[in-house]
């Protein structure tokens, strides 16, 4: 086990499919079922490189004709109610949003490709207090990678990114995928890896700053009232960056 290392951050920014719930098996279902009639439509391709991508943006890329936000908003929402007995919480997921929840002043936000109604409804099979801002494919003009998901996360909470006073405006973003964790670093925040969906190696290559098995390795210790600071300590992890503690 190697040693605890501390973190102290204006505020936190979560992804939730991967992140928060494992979603990956019922947006698996959903793909192989949208794609039965469409013999153009090869849903175990979309599958593979679509994780992290707003469910419109793939329909748009691959199954254009349906790339309609009224269709696809309807068609996400199902999805919970349909295939959620395949999705599951990521250990750990709900004690550490509750922490965050306890919090005297909020400091954690969710910024997600997934529709309003389906990550509220993951939210609710969790039995989670969704956060005042929560991020939306419906609240955004690009998707991730691009930043503008985290930067509205950051920015609602009241931390843009400051280049006069950046230990002013420590964010970190909770992540599992490629197209997340470019956005989240776009956006000027460190990146936690969660190993869920790829493996360790892959997330530090892709420029994470910690990578964790899941969040039992991680819990929120405090808050900081004169610096602003919530203090995150890691017990558990399967990479840091040997100047994480610097920042």
């Amino acid at each position: 086990m190697p040693e605890p290392i501390t973190l102290r951050v204006n505020a936190a920014l979560f992804d939730v499919d991967g992140t928060i719930i494992i979603s990956q098996p019922a947006l698996a279902a959903f793909w192989r079922d949208f794609g039965k009639d469409k013999p153009y439509f090869d849903a175990e391709h979309v599958i593979h490189v679509s994780h992290g991508w707003r469910t419109y943006d793939a329909i748009a890329k691959f199954a254009p004709d349906f790339a309609d936000e009224e269709t696809v908003t309807k068609l996400e929402g199902e999805i919970p109610d349909k295939y959620g007995k395949e999705a599951i919480e990521v250990a750990g997921a709900v004690k550490l949003c509750n922490s965050f929840n306890e919090l005297p002043k909020e400091k954690w936000a969710v910024a997600t490709s997934g529709t309003r109604e389906m990550a509220s409804k993951w939210f609710a099979v969790l039995g989670i207090k969704k956060p005042t801002y929560f991020i939306t494919a419906n609240d955004v003009k690009k998707g991730k990678p691009n930043p503008e998901p985290y930067l509205k996360g950051r920015e609602g909470l009241g931390y843009p990114i400051n280049t006069h006073y950046p230990e002013k405006s420590k964010v970190v973003v909770f992540e599992d995928a490629p197209a997340g964790i470019a956005a989240g670093k776009a956006a000027g925040c460190k990146i936690i890896g969660i190993a869920t969906t790829f493996s360790a190696s892959s997330l530090r290559e892709k420029g994470c700053d910690i990578v964790i098995k899941d969040h039992r390795s991680v819990r929120v210790a405090g808050y900081d009232k004169e610096t602003d600071e919530v203090i995150l300590v890691f017990d558990d992890y399967l990479y840091v960056r040997d100047d994480i503690q610097k920042w």
